[in-house]
């Protein structure tokens, strides 16, 4: 349990990746700012007449498939890496190639850091560990599909607090804005087991 607890608080720090991100972020505000300036000289863009060549610079063109890098043997895809930095520059930037290649670098390292933990994660964690991590994974993408209304929590407390006026219950009521958060996650819970529960085949020996 100890070990499990150091890997989730471990993970959450990797997944906010405040060093990296911030390195990058940085370098790429700074790119996407500045005026690009430059001290060098083109001598092949002046012609006779004085009037200079354009002179354009060369991109990589990458298909989306190509693996751009890898991380212990892991292939990092090109497609991931721009749909990455495109989230992490909200649209600014769109392919990994047209950044230097010191912020690609940074890009690479931060998208290595969930594959990383993963590998860790395999070695270190027991399997109980590992279907502990699986059940409340799956438990959390599924209570986010699961909607309860302030009125559909209304309707379960009232519900309650009849049945406990009924049973001459002396015990207070608390107040339905004090428990109704509480009481929605029991509904969206109860919603949960009741879906699982379903065409379930149970043989008690």
């Amino acid at each position: 349990m100890k070990k499990f607890l150091i890997f989730a608080g471990m993970s959450l720090a990797l997944l906010q990746s405040p060093i990296y991100a911030d390195a990058l972020k940085n370098s790429l505000s700074n790119m996407l700012n500045e005026k690009e300036t430059s001290s060098m000289v083109d001598l092949g863009s002046i012609n006779l007449n004085g009037k200079p060549k354009p002179v354009q610079k060369t991109v990589k063109k990458r298909s989306a498939n190509t693996v751009i890098a890898t991380v212990n043997g892991h292939k990092i895809i090109k497609k991931d890496a721009d749909a990455y930095l495109k989230k992490r520059t909200q649209g600014k930037v769109t392919n990994s190639d047209k950044i230097p290649p010191q912020q690609r670098q940074r890009l690479i390292q931060e998208l290595a850091l969930p594959i990383l933990v993963m590998d860790a994660a395999k070695k270190d964690l027991s399997a109980e560990e590992k279907q502990a991590v699986y059940n409340r994974t799956w438990m959390k993408k599924e209570a986010s599909k699961i909607t309860i209304t302030n009125e559909q929590a209304l309707v379960v407390y009232n519900q309650l607090k009849q049945q406990s006026e009924e049973n001459n219950n002396t015990a207070p009521i608390p107040a339905f804005e004090s428990i109704k958060d509480r009481l929605k996650l029991q509904m969206i819970e109860k919603t949960m087991i009741g879906k699982l529960m379903e065409n379930v085949e149970i043989n008690v020996m």
